[in-house]
C-alpha cells in the first residue's frame, strides 16, 4: 500500500499527514489529533479524489499511523489503502502495507547519500524553474503504466534450464580468450601446465556454440544477473508479467543520458564515479533521466538541453520542492529481458543434455572423450 498518493484536484503527490493538514487548513480548524477520527466529508473527498500513484486506481482510504501506548514511538506509518483493488500490473498490488516498490523513487529532502541529494537538487531546481512538476511526473508514470499493460508474457522458464544455461555460459566464457585455431586432443594434456579445465571449457564452447551465439546475439550475459533472475522466477512463476523489451529504445536512451550526466555533472560524477554498472543501478539517476527524456519526446539532444537549463541554475531553491515520487521504469530491466530470452531458447539446445551436470561432470566427460581419441 502506498505511503503517498496523488490528489487530482490539487495536482500534488501527498502523504497522509500532508493531505490531512491541507483539509484542516481548508476548513480553518486545528490539525487532527491522532485519536481524533477523520470527518466523514473528508473521507468522501479522499475516496473520489485521491488515486494510487502507480496504477491510478481510485477509492482511496486513509490508514492512520499507530504508536506504542507505552513509549509513544511510532509503530506503523500512515498509508493509503485501495479496497477496490489495484491493477494487476500495479507495483503496489502484491506489497505489504506501507512498503514501496523497488522501482519508485522518493526525491526526499531527507535524502542521505550523495547521489540522492544531487538528483533531489536537480528536481528542486526543475520545479522552481517551472520545467518539472508533480502533474508531469504523474503523466510519465501513467505513460509507463499503459506501456506495461500493452505488452505482457507468461513466466514459464524451468529453473533447471536457467541454472544449466547460466553454468554453460560461465564455464565456456574463458574460451573467448583462447586462439580459435586451437584443437584440444590427448597429446596436449601432456604439456606441463596445460589443464583439463581448459579442455572442458573448449568442449563446452564448441558443443554449445549455437546456444552461446543465441545468447551473445541478444547481448545476454547471465553471470551478474543470476541472483535477480532467480528472485524474479521464484516470485512470478506461471504469472503474466510486463515485457520490458518493448521499452528497449527508451531504456538505451535513458542509460545514455545517465552516463552523460555521470561524466559531465560534477555532483553526480563525484557520487557515482564512472562505473558502467553503477549508472544502471542508480535508481534516482535513472528515474530523473527517464523523466527528462519523457518530457523531451525521448529525444536525447532535447533532454540534454533541458538538463543543462536545470543544472546551470545558480539561484536558491526550496529543497522541500523535491518531496515527490519519481519512477525508475527500468528497474530490473536487464534481468527481465534476459529471462525472456532464456524462455525463447530452442528446446533442441538443451533437451539432449543432463541439466544437473556442472563442472565436475563436464571435466569427467572431457577426460573420457579425450581418452577415447576424440578431439574438440
Amino acid at each position: 500500500m502506498p505511503l503517498t498518493a496523488f490528489s487530482v484536484s490539487r495536482q500534488q503527490e501527498l502523504d497522509v499527514d500532508q493531505l490531512l493538514q491541507l483539509f484542516a487548513d481548508q476548513h480553518q480548524r486545528p490539525k487532527l489529533k491522532r485519536s481524533e477520527p477523520i470527518p466523514e466529508i473528508w473521507k468522501q473527498v479522499i475516496h473520489a479524489d485521491v488515486e494510487c500513484p502507480a496504477c491510478f486506481a481510485k477509492g482511496a482510504e486513509v490508514v492512520r499511523a499507530t504508536s506504542s501506548k507505552v513509549t509513544g514511538e511510532a509503530i506503523k506509518q500512515a498509508y493509503f489503502r485501495f479496497p477496490g483493488g489495484h491493477h494487476d500490473f500495479c507495483d503496489f498490488a502484491a506489497l505489504p502495507p506501507g512498503e514501496a516498490p523497488e522501482g519508485l523513487v522518493q526525491f526526499s529532502s531527507t535524502a542521505r547519500d550523495g547521489l540522492s541529494r544531487a538528483v533531489r537538487d536537480l528536481v528542486c531546481k526543475g520545479i522552481h524553474l517551472g520545467l518539472l512538476d508533480q502533474a508531469r511526473i504523474r503523466s510519465m508514470r501513467e505513460w509507463f503504466h499503459n506501456k506495461k499493460v500493452s505488452a505482457v508474457f507468461q513466466v514459464t522458464l524451468d529453473h533447471r534450464v536457467f541454472q544449466w544455461v547460466a553454468a554453460v555460459q560461465a564455464a565456456a566464457w574463458p574460451v573467448r580468450y583462447q586462439p580459435q585455431w586451437l584443437t584440444i586432443n590427448r597429446e596436449l594434456l601432456g604439456v606441463p601446465g596445460f589443464q583439463m579445465k581448459t579442455a572442458m571449457e573448449v568442449m563446452l564452447a564448441r558443443r554449445h556454440e549455437s546456444l552461446l551465439t543465441f545468447l551473445s546475439d541478444r547481448t545476454v550475459m547471465l553471470r551478474p544477473l543470476v541472483g535477480r533472475i532467480e528472485k524474479l522466477l521464484n516470485a512470478n512463476s506461471s504469472r503474466l508479467v510486463f515485457d520490458p523489451t518493448i521499452l528497449k529504445v527508451e531504456y538505451d536512451a535513458t542509460f545514455e543520458l545517465a552516463r552523460f550526466m555521470s561524466h559531465h555533472y560534477h555532483p553526480v560524477q563525484k557520487a557515482l564515479g564512472r562505473g558502467y554498472v553503477d549508472v544502471k543501478a542508480s535508481k534516482p539517476l535513472m528515474a530523473f533521466t527517464a523523466l527528462l527524456l519523457f518530457l523531451s519526446d525521448w529525444d536525447l539532444n532535447k533532454a540534454a538541453s533541458l538538463f543543462a537549463r536545470i543544472a546551470s541554475y545558480r539561484g536558491d531553491v526550496d529543497q522541500n520542492l523535491g518531496n515527490v515520487m519519481g519512477l525508475n521504469p527500468f528497474h530490473d530491466y536487464d534481468a527481465w529481458a534476459a529471462l525472456k530470452v532464456l524462455q525463447e531458447i530452442p528446446v533442441r539446445e538443451y533437451e539432449a543434455y543432463d541439466l544437473e551436470h556442472r563442472t565436475r561432470e563436464w571435466m569427467i566427460e572431457a577426460d573420457a572423450a579425450l581418452a577415447m581419441g576424440q578431439s574438440f
